[in-house]
């Protein structure tokens, strides 16, 4: 009986945890707040209330310093009515936004269908919005206060994926010792690249929770963590800042965001950090692979689960990455 409690509340933990920030994650697939009107006459908000296909033919204009996506020779908008244009030395995003745009069919399009537009839309919207002088009523449509998106990604770094280590015994154990073996030389390194945005001379030390040793209670990052982490996402332009936004929505994990952002950064100088999308999609969901393993998978839950991971950490990736 008490192995059946403890694993309800193990669980109970674990869903806690994926929980947080439920509304932000649910937000609209072409960021626009659901909960605020955003009566604006632009194509990505037309798609989005219609889902049906308005447009003959999808465009890439080079001309200028943008690349810029065009619909029947219009540019495409954002929800905020910005183009949706994007810097030359993203040619492959370019190349890949025509490609999303152009597979859409005549047919109701679904929420997932444009993942890439979506985050697109979301990094140019920021920039804008980033602006002291930019309208509180346009920051509000996208939920574009970056202070207020930083101050809520912190809040991960006490619930973090790679920060929680599941009972020994668990799996016979086999979960704990995988756990081990991959987070704890990650947690170090973390550890060590957070120091560089620290102005506190102790050496970080990220708390993680053990369950055989913590039980099932919260867990508290320091203040010198919090400070450090805070300033990493400071030094983030708001391009980078939504890429990094989407990866820790997904993941449920600070520590995943920066394994991304590194691993997408050409002079990345943390070699130790670059990471496959496929190691960082394990790294978030080892949990839920092992019980997979163990239990089977549930039809239209798991499986549904691992093609949206899959699909939103691979859009990140792609929008983060710079010819």
């Amino acid at each position: 009986m008490l192995k059946v409690y403890r694993r309800l509340s193990y669980w109970r933990l674990h869903i806690g945890r994926t929980r947080f920030y439920h509304a932000s994650s649910r937000a609209s697939p072409l960021g626009v707040d659901s909960s605020i009107e955003n009566n604006l006459k632009t194509e990505t908000n037309k798609l989005s209330k219609t889902g049906q296909k308005f447009w003959d033919q999808v465009g890439l204009d080079f001309g200028g310093d943008k690349i810029t996506v065009q619909l029947d020779s219009k540019p495409l908008r954002t929800p905020l009515g910005n183009n949706l244009a994007i810097d030359h030395d993203r040619k492959v995003l370019g190349l890949m936004l025509k490609k999303e745009w152009s597979n859409l069919q005549e047919v109701a399009s679904k929420k997932f269908s444009l993942p890439l537009t979506s985050l697109v839309s979301r990094c140019i919207d920021l920039e804008t919005t980033s602006n002291a002088d930019c309208d509180p009523e346009a920051v509000a449509k996208i939920g574009g206060d970056t202070t207020v998106i930083k101050n809520q990604l912190l809040r991960y770094m006490d619930t973090d994926t790679l920060l929680v280590f599941s009972p020994a015994k668990e799996f016979e154990g086999a979960l704990r010792e995988e756990q081990d073996k991959l987070y704890l030389p990650i947690i170090k390194k973390i550890e060590e690249f957070l120091g560089q945005y620290s102005s506190s001379d102790k050496q970080l030390t990220l708390q993680i929770l053990d369950a055989d040793v913590h039980g099932l209670r919260g867990n508290v990052q320091s203040q010198e963590v919090k400070d450090a982490a805070m300033n990493y996402m400071d030094s983030l332009s708001p391009w980078d800042l939504a890429v990094f936004e989407k990866t820790v929505l997904t993941t449920k994990s600070f520590i995943c965001g920066i394994l991304l952002m590194e691993s997408m950064t050409k002079k990345s100088t943390h070699k130790e950090l670059v990471k496959s999308l496929d190691e960082i999609i394990r790294l978030a969901t080892l949990e839920t692979i092992f019980q997979v393993e163990r239990w089977g998978e549930v039809e239209d839950t798991h499986d549904v689960d691992k093609r949206d991971i899959h699909r939103k950490i691979s859009s990140a990736a792609i929008v983060a990455f710079k010819n």
